[in-house]
């Protein structure tokens, strides 16, 4: 067996192949090019695996591998670091030691999903990409109007029409040029989140999964769509705490010498699946009386912010007893929430909130 560990980075890429001895066969750095790999892998006659870290650009590497039936593993960046510290750190040095753990058994896998669902979760993830943008604009005009008093909220972020005229009206002649610039980025960013919803709408593949999911409070179709293409396989959880700590929505702890620490803001997990449950939330608890007053309860002990996480990660530990178990929506906290069959899309957080 033949073991190639892969530094990859934007433009080029330093390839290690060693036997099962760990003698090391060949070593080059390339450009990043199909053809490249045809060359390098295309020396050796004996069978093959590979391992590259899952950093931003491995999805090309996955399709050739896949394309050419070559087993690749992808190893987790972080994890990798902790296991594989090296006073001299070079792109020979990673590439070797990469190929030494993945011969020893030792790489630290990552989720690699399937080029299917990986094309679905890029429209996903590009739609909470463009709401968070959407989000900033939003939160510097607020800013803008606050400093000469002017209270956006006294008109909402609904009918950007309004609020123009509301702020034409309120802000002095050179502020309100900036306005205006910040409601056409706000504008097209609207109009950019529309496109990606509707194309996520148009997934032809039936996915009961989604079907499911649209029943619970707070989701909708481009909801339950994300939360399914970022999970990949609900199997790789195997407890709803290990789940919902990949979702970031619990804090970490730093525990030492009977002194207990939360690490809040942890960085651990999923990112999108953070922004898709605080969403779910925000619109459970605005429409869902049962869940409003939940969410009452716990803002008055903790504060609206701790609040909002806590709801989103109710929501996804329905989430994974319902794909995991093959169960239908039970309720939230043991009271049953009226279903509703309006979709009610996630609205941006104002910057006050």
């Amino acid at each position: 067996m033949i073991h190639i560990g892969i530094d990859l980075h934007s433009r080029n890429m330093t390839l290690v192949a060693i036997n099962d001895n760990g003698k090391m066969l060949s070593e080059e750095k390339l450009t990043n090019t199909p053809a490249n790999l045809d060359r390098f892998f295309g020396q050796f006659d004996q069978p093959l695996q590979a391992v590259v870290e899952c950093t931003s650009y491995w999805y090309w590497v996955a399709d050739w591998c896949s394309d050419r039936k070559v087993p690749l593993q992808l190893a987790h960046a972080k994890m990798l670091k902790a296991i594989s510290y090296a006073k001299v750190k070079t792109d020979s040095v990673d590439a070797r030691t990469l190929a030494d753990l993945l011969r020893a058994g030792l790489i630290p896998e990552a989720h690699q999903c399937r080029r299917e669902q990986r094309d679905l979760r890029e429209l996903t993830r590009g739609r909470l990409r463009m709401i968070e943008r959407r989000s900033r604009l939003q939160s510097s005009l607020w800013q803008l109007a606050a400093k000469y008093n002017v209270i956006v909220q006294d008109v909402g972020w609904r009918y950007l029409e309004n609020l123009a005229d509301f702020l034409q009206l309120q802000l002095p002649e050179v502020a309100w040029m900036e306005a205006q610039l910040l409601l056409d980025q706000i504008r097209l960013s609207q109009d950019h989140i529309i496109a990606l919803e509707q194309a996520i709408e148009e997934q032809s593949d039936f996915h009961r999964d989604v079907e499911r999911l649209k029943g619970l409070p707070g989701f909708g179709l481009v909801c339950a769509w994300t939360v399914v293409a970022e999970i990949g396989d609900i199997t790789r959880f195997p407890s709803a705490k290990q789940f919902v700590s990949y979702c970031r929505l619990v804090p970490g702890s730093k525990d030492s010498g009977g002194k207990h620490r939360h690490r809040s803001r942890n960085k651990d997990g999923n990112r999108y699946l953070r922004i898709a449950f605080n969403q779910a939330a925000i619109i459970a608890y605005t429409h869902y009386p049962a869940i409003k007053e939940f969410y009452k309860k716990v803002t008055r002990r903790s504060g609206k912010h701790v609040a909002r996480t806590v709801v989103g990660k109710e929501l996804a530990k329905i989430v994974w007893h319902m794909l995991s178990k093959n169960e239908e929506y039970k309720g939230f906290k043991g009271k049953m929430t009226r279903v509703t069959t309006q979709n009610y899309w996630p609205q941006p957080i104002s910057p006050g909130a």
